[in-house]
């Protein structure tokens, strides 16, 4: 500090010295250079940690928790933050939970597998979609009855961490027979439920080279690693991560590989900025509602997360509860014209362009499946819809017919779905609901037909 102070000192002293033989043109130059030294300084401190493929990555920097704000005032930011000093500290777990103390706890297990593949990709089950992909529930669900040492390959030593078969085992704390008293090692926990419906706390063990593709959920989620470390790289949900349709059993996650990304197929993805955070043992990662989160385990690792339904999960919900304002005995041509009518109005309310919409559902969700064979329409059901959006409708005369009918529902459906305050968000739910619309008024066969032809 004596030292900095004296430069500070003497600086002070020349500057008082009226310039000698600096002409004004030589003094432009230096203050240009000064200049542009500070501009490259501070440049070098925003440049993103990595650059891959030419897309720039930055990071999420690791903070110390300081209890300005509380945990639900720090989920409602609804920004990824990577804390330190939390909760965690307090909790007999962040110590105790190794894989060794788990596995002599926790003696048989329940843990996905997959022979091949180390990404994995959730499969609902009982999702409209189901008989419509080739792919089968069995591929992605299966779980197997075994040990955490076999999920975490102990005795096989020179394992390659890239090579199947994957196993990882997660649990909701609550249904832990085994270890009745596991709750009481991750008090206090209270301060991390945000919700009075759904509420959820889980435990994650996993070796290296575990991955959990890139994905969305409703909920706030707080994560804690306790052992190992876990890369995530996260993409708000204003980004193009061509999502699977939501009556699709791969409903919530991208179609996009993120570690190996087909631009020609997915060529929106170039514009995607993913933020990445690297989470170590006593770190807290806060990733939001809707955010895309891929994980790779690059160590033997134990995390537990809370999960708390987001506000916009109960409301999406009621949305789909409401009744559609159609007369049962409506041809199908009639359901086509009122169904356009009524995705308009909706969208008018919220300034959003029916037209690039729905092209961009047609484009973003279906049409890649459908070119690729992973998603079979029966194409000969849907020539109704064909007809009545490529023929000569009178559609202004159509909307002052219908608007009565339909009035009293669109006003219903947007007073919820005002209620979503980011617009990035409304724009998923109302392209979910979209996807229900059409399915329950005109069949899922009539979805890919009606956003391709009914979007011009």
């Amino acid at each position: 500090m004596a030292k900095s102070e004296s430069k500070v000192v003497q600086r002070n002293k020349r500057s008082r010295t009226p310039p000698q033989t600096i002409s004004p043109w030589p003094r432009t130059l230096i203050m240009c250079s000064v200049a542009l030294a500070v501009v490259a300084a501070l440049a070098l401190l925003w440049l993103p940690a990595r650059v891959n493929d030419g897309y720039s990555i930055s990071t999420v920097e690791r903070k110390r928790y300081d209890g300005t704000l509380n945990y639900r005032q720090i989920a409602e930011m609804r920004q990824p933050l990577m804390l330190t000093e939390t909760i965690v500290d307090r909790w007999p777990a962040r110590k105790q939970f190794t894989t060794k103390f788990l596995a002599n706890k926790i003696r048989h297990v329940k843990a996905h597998i997959q022979e091949d593949a180390r990404s994995f990709i959730t499969f609902h089950d009982n999702k409209p979609l189901e008989d419509y992909v080739p792919e089968q529930w069995e591929n992605f669900n299966l779980k197997v009855n075994t040990t955490i040492p076999t999920v975490l390959q102990w005795g096989e030593e020179g394992t390659d961490p890239s090579k199947g078969p994957f196993l990882y085992y997660t649990q909701d704390m609550a249904t832990m027979r085994q270890f009745p008293n596991v709750i009481g090692y991750i008090q206090p926990v209270q301060d991390l439920f945000l919700s009075d419906k759904n509420v959820q706390v889980n435990l994650w063990v996993g070796r290296e080279g575990i991955v959990t593709h890139a994905h969305y959920d409703c909920t706030y989620n707080f994560f804690f690693q306790l052992q190992g470390r876990k890369r995530f790289t996260l993409y708000p949900p204003s980004d193009h991560l061509y999502l699977y349709p939501c009556l699709h059993p791969h409903y919530g996650h991208s179609q996009v590989d993120i570690l190996n990304p087909d631009n020609k197929k997915f060529p929106l993805f170039k514009s995607a900025r993913p933020v990445v955070a690297e989470v170590r043992p006593g770190d807290m990662l806060v990733v939001p509602p809707f955010w895309f989160h891929h994980v790779e385990t690059l160590e033997e690792s134990v995390s537990v997360n809370v999960w708390s339904d987001a506000p916009e999960y109960d409301l999406i919900n009621q949305v789909y509860s409401l009744p559609i304002p159609f007369e049962d005995s409506w041809s199908t041509e009639e359901k086509v014209v009122a169904t356009k009518i009524y995705i308009s109005m909706i969208l008018s309310h919220f300034e959003i362009q029916y037209i690039e919409f729905l092209q961009h559902l047609l484009e973003q969700r279906y049409e890649i499946l459908i070119r690729d064979e992973r998603l079979r329409f029966n194409s000969s059901v849907s020539d109704q819809v064909v007809h009545t959006c490529t023929s000569d409708q009178k559609w202004n005369q159509h909307h002052t017919v219908y608007e009565p009918f339909l009035r009293e529902g669109v006003d219903a459906t947007v007073l919820l779905l005002q209620k979503i305050s980011m617009r990035s968000i409304l724009k998923v739910c109302i392209g979910n609901f979209i996807e229900h619309l059409i399915h329950r008024v005109l069949s899922l066969d009539n979805i890919f037909s009606f956003l391709k032809h009914c979007s011009v």
